[in-house]
C-alpha cells in the first residue's frame, strides 16, 4: 500500500483556513467512543465506511469555518475535529478503511477519495453512534411514512440550536443531535459548502505524526469553475483537485 506521506495535500491548509475573511466558530463537542470517525451526508451514514486513522476515544470540540460570501450570507468553507491544542504542520488524505491498495495505487497525483453529499448536510459522528442514529430515523419513518425526519424532528433542532447565530442563516447551518438523549453518542451536523457536492477530508498532523484535527474541505472557491465545467462527481468516487 502507499505511503501516506504520498498523499499530503499540496497546499497549505492552515494558511487557507486562517484566511482573515474566514470565521471559526465552535458548534459543539462530538463523541468519540471508539475513536473511529465517519464523515458523511448526514442522511446517507449507513454503509459509509470510517476513514483508517483512529484517535483516542473522548469527545473532542467541533468547528466550522464560515466564509462570507456578501453582507448577510456565509457559507461553511470548512468543518474539523480538533484532537490537541498544538498548529498541524502537514496534512495527508483522510482515507476510509475500505479503500484497497489499488484504489490507491490509481489515485492521481491531483485527486482524492472523499464522500458524497446529496442533501446539503454532512456530519461527524463515531461508528458506535451510527447504527444508533440509523435505527431513530427508521423508527421514526416506519411510524411516519407519510412525514420526513429533517422536517419533523431536525428542522427545529437547527433553527434552536444555529438559527440565531449571526453567522447562520435562519432556518440554522449547524446542530448536535442526540438520537438517544439518554446517551452522550451524538451527529454533530452542519451545512455543506454550497450544497451537494463530492468532498475530501485530510488529518492534520504534528511533526510527531500525532493528529491534531480532521478536516472537511467543502471547496467552496472551486465551486464556480466546476459549475462552469459541468463537473459531476465520478462514478468511481475519484475527484480532482484541479
Amino acid at each position: 500500500m502507499k505511503d501516506l506521506k504520498e498523499f499530503e495535500i499540496p497546499y497549505n491548509l492552515e494558511e487557507e483556513i486562517s484566511a482573515s475573511e474566514l470565521v471559526e466558530i465552535h458548534i459543539g463537542d462530538v463523541n468519540l467512543p471508539t475513536g473511529r470517525i465517519i464523515a458523511a451526508d448526514a442522511f446517507s451514514t449507513d454503509g459509509q465506511p470510517a476513514f483508517a486513522r483512529t484517535v483516542e476515544p473522548d469527545k473532542y470540540p467541533v468547528f466550522i469555518h464560515m466564509a462570507k460570501m456578501d453582507e448577510l450570507h456565509h457559507r461553511v468553507a470548512y468543518a474539523k475535529i480538533r484532537f490537541r491544542p498544538e498548529k498541524a504542520t502537514r496534512w495527508i488524505l483522510a482515507l476510509t478503511e475500505d479503500l484497497t491498495e489499488e484504489e490507491l495505487n490509481d489515485l492521481g497525483e491531483d485527486e482524492f477519495y472523499g464522500f458524497p453529499v446529496d442533501t446539503g448536510i454532512a456530519c461527524f459522528l463515531d461508528v458506535e453512534a451510527n447504527p444508533i442514529y440509523i435505527a431513530k430515523m427508521d423508527e421514526f419513518q416506519e411510524k411516519n411514512e407519510e412525514s420526513d425526519y429533517y422536517d419533523e424532528v431536525l428542522a427545529e433542532e437547527f433553527r434552536e440550536y444555529s438559527g440565531k447565530n449571526n453567522f447562520s442563516r435562519a432556518l440554522g447551518d449547524w446542530n448536535d443531535h442526540h438520537p438517544d438523549e439518554a446517551s452522550d453518542n451524538n451527529v454533530v451536523m452542519f451545512s455543506s459548502g454550497w450544497g451537494d457536492g463530492y468532498y475530501p477530508a485530510y488529518w492534520g498532523l504534528n511533526e510527531n505524526g500525532d493528529a491534531v484535527e480532521l478536516v472537511i474541505d467543502f471547496l467552496i472557491n472551486d465551486f464556480d469553475d466546476e459549475e462552469e465545467e459541468g463537473d459531476d462527481t465520478p462514478e468511481d468516487g475519484v475527484r480532482s483537485l484541479i
